[in-house]
């Protein structure tokens, strides 16, 4: 809406027909990939199938399968030079970044604190969170793995069960007495095992839905017994701490996969899990039920600051040792091997319990992260949940099955490991670490490949078309330069393109007639009015608004008639994330990355009547949605263009303030707010990967919020 440019520098080249379909915020739908079926990515499958089916149970499994994945991602990541391929989806990105940091930080802080030699044996352990990469990276491009993981889980639930049951009923008695620990220990064994127990429910709700021959009946039924198994490994590990996931995912369950089951098999799920709960409390005998009834009393004991020295009671023990590491610590702790020192300092002293000798780490990955890196350590290994949590719960506002089930196996793992990093310090043993990187990378990883799977037969297949007609709506105002690329965009495409013009002199109206027939000339009312006019003039009942310098990519458009393919969506309104172009490059991070609302059913939304920084209100009991295929934005067209529309959007954004009496009272407000705006655009929402163009943005924001402020101020 702003003038033509003045110059023409730092605008994007010349945009092809091919560059609007081969470029996406997340990935090109025709990437480089290892096709399903190829001997690379059946070798693939087969080693993630051994891994998942025999790691619980067989030693060296799980370790070696996790090694040779990442040695297969690096080979095949180096020889096609996809490394720095720079097609993931931004919570991807930083999934990457922030494992990379933790090992840099663990780094910084053993050297910090002289480089205790215990250190060396943490480093080749620390070490191992960089294989995550390789092993998501190549996954993330591997077709045909989805039968290979199910298949994995499958018979991992089933061979866990089968040697727990055989443990129990022949009485064997090994280092943990009487419960069931694999090769490992019971905390991953019966961890790990509920892990594979819950994914399994979304397998079998896929057959619920959507599969009914005899070989599905079949399948459920092996499903069905897989979970139970895994349940009951998980029983007779007597691993309590996993257990204390249950209620989480429970509450997971009832928002993402149940809330699309018939209300029997929305109530039926839960209540196998609850009962799987009770028996796990309440059988006299049952490890699980034994440790759990231990918890009461070490937690009186506590209360009333007696020292006991069960399981929980060390734990406590070992936790005071912690904080007492840390005054004049916090920000980089006291680095690795302190703990330990510590402890057996303690033990020495006569003020510990001998019992604890064995012990090198506090039993709590947050307190780990805590006393051997210190605020900052604790702060990225949170993020890096958050940033998983985040990147599958929002797999649920989407279109894509496939990708949703594996994105519920993937917030499982995140919950229980984030329940179990509890009392567990699972970057403290090669184990977690390895399951870690199975259960997260592997399902981050293979739902991008299964999403990948699905647009590209939605773009392939002329038999998946939309059910519901739709509406384009584009406001102009001097757009020539730019708005055919718009328009050729959506005009193929959608039902129906409406152009609302506000008076152009540079032949945007009849550049606009050469693409569609409904074009409309008015006054300018102001951003929100004259998009309500624009909604109002469209006659379909799903409605997507764009502006003229915006383009809806190839991937959008096979997610969006995914998502209007039934007959009736899940959502009634989508927002869709932009891939924005300023200063020679696309912007993944910051405030201009962000999604806004443009897909809706007119019956649920409206725009609002502000002049400047309209956005569509949606009305209660609507639920809105996020699609992932990317709007490509390029809103400025030079830096004096930016500089300009900023200007003039700080202008009409102040008056509109001042109408509304919301003015600044604070003496340096324009300069704190510009300080903030700046802060949140280029650390918080990490706007610094996208290097000096991010940079430079951040900083012009940021001058956008001062000369608001400063306008409300005069």
């Amino acid at each position: 809406m702003a003038a033509p440019p003045t110059q023409p520098s730092h605008r994007p080249p010349a945009v092809s027909s091919h560059d609007l379909t081969a470029w996406s915020v997340t990935e090109p739908i025709s990437a480089l990939t290892m096709p399903a079926g190829s001997r690379w990515s059946r070798s693939v499958g087969m080693v993630l199938l051994v891994t998942l089916g025999l790691g619980l149970v067989v030693p060296k499994v799980a370790g070696a399968g996790f090694l040779l994945l990442a040695l297969m991602g690096v080979l095949w990541l180096t020889w096609h030079r996809l490394w720095l391929a720079g097609d993931l989806h931004p919570l991807e990105h930083l999934f990457v970044l922030l494992i990379a940091f933790a090992v840099a930080v663990w780094v910084v802080a053993w050297g910090w604190n002289g480089f205790h030699p215990a250190g060396l044996e943490g480093l080749g352990r620390v070490l191992r969170l960089l294989l995550i990469i390789p092993v998501f990276l190549m996954l993330r491009r591997t077709q045909g793995l989805e039968g290979f993981w199910w298949s994995g889980l499958i018979i991992g639930a089933l061979v866990a069960g089968g040697y727990a049951w055989w443990h129990a009923m022949t009485g064997q008695i090994g280092e943990f007495e009487g419960r069931v620990g694999g090769f490992t220990n019971p905390i991953y064994f019966g961890g790990i095992a509920l892990v594979f127990a819950m994914m399994l429910v979304a397998r079998l709700v896929h057959i619920e839905r959507f599969e009914s021959s005899h070989a599905s009946t079949v399948l459920r039924g092996v499903v069905i017994v897989a979970i139970a198994m895994a349940l009951s490994a998980s029983i007779l590990s007597g691993s309590r701490g996993a257990w204390f996931a249950l209620l989480p995912i429970l509450v997971l369950f009832i928002v993402t996969l149940g809330r699309a089951l018939p209300g029997l098999w929305r109530m039926a799920v839960p209540g196998a899990l609850v009962m799987a709960a009770l028996v796990a409390l309440m059988w006299p005998g049952l490890p699980t039920a034994e440790r759990l009834a231990e918890i009461g009393p070490a937690l009186s004991a506590a209360w009333q600051g007696e020292t006991t020295i069960d399981a929980l009671g060390r734990r406590f023990i070992m936790w005071r040792v912690v904080f007492e590491q840390m005054p004049g610590q916090w920000w980089l702790g006291a680095g690795p091997g302190a703990f330990e020192h510590a402890l057996q300092a303690e033990i020495e002293a006569g003020r510990i319990d001998p019992l604890l000798s064995d012990y090198r780490h506090p039993h709590s990955q947050y307190l780990s992260a805590l006393v051997d890196t210190g605020l900052l350590g604790l702060a990225v290994f949170g993020l890096l949940l958050a940033v998983l949590l985040r990147r599958f719960l929002m797999l649920w506002s989407g279109g894509l099955e496939s990708s949703r089930l594996l994105g519920w196996c993937g917030l499982v793992a995140v919950t229980l490991l984030a329940v179990m990093a509890l009392s567990e310090s699972i970057f403290e043993r090669n184990m977690g670490i390895v399951w870690f990187g199975l259960l997260t990378g592997g399902s981050m990883g293979l739902l991008q490949a299964s999403r990948r799977r699905e647009l590209l037969g939605s773009s392939l297949r002329t038999a998946i078309k939309r059910r519901h007609p739709l509406s384009v709506m584009i406001i102009t105002l001097n757009e020539a330069d730019r708005i055919e690329r718009c328009l050729k965009s959506v005009t193929a495409w959608a039902d129906e393109v409406v152009v609302v013009d506000s008076g152009s002199t540079d032949g945007t109206v009849e550049l606009c007639r050469r693409y569609t027939d409904h074009v409309h000339c008015t006054d300018w009312p102001g951003f929100g009015l004259q998009k309500q006019r624009a909604l109002s003039a469209t006659q379909h009942p799903w409605v997507l608004s764009l502006d003229a310098d915006e383009a809806v990519s190839e991937e959008l458009r096979a997610e969006i008639d995914l998502a209007l393919s039934v007959p009736e969506p899940d959502c009634q309104a989508f927002k869709l994330p932009w891939a924005t172009w300023a200063f020679g490059r696309w912007l993944r991070h910051g405030h201009w990355a962000r999604a806004p609302l443009r897909l809706f059913h007119r019956d649920c939304g409206q725009f609002t009547d502000s002049t400047v920084h309209e956005r569509v209100v949606v009305n209660r009991g609507c639920r809105v949605g996020q699609l992932e295929g990317a709007l490509l934005h390029t809103p400025y067209r030079s830096l004096a263009h930016a500089r300009q529309k900023l200007a003039s959007y700080a202008q009409l954004q102040a008056k509109a303030r001042a109408q509304r009496r919301r003015l600044g009272t604070l003496p340096l407000e324009p300069e704190l707010r510009a300080a903030f705006n700046f802060i949140d655009n280029y650390l918080l929402r990490a706007a610094f990967i996208d290097g000096r163009a991010g940079f430079a943005l951040s900083r012009l924001t940021a001058a956008y919020t001062r000369q608001k402020y400063r306008h409300l101020r005069t």
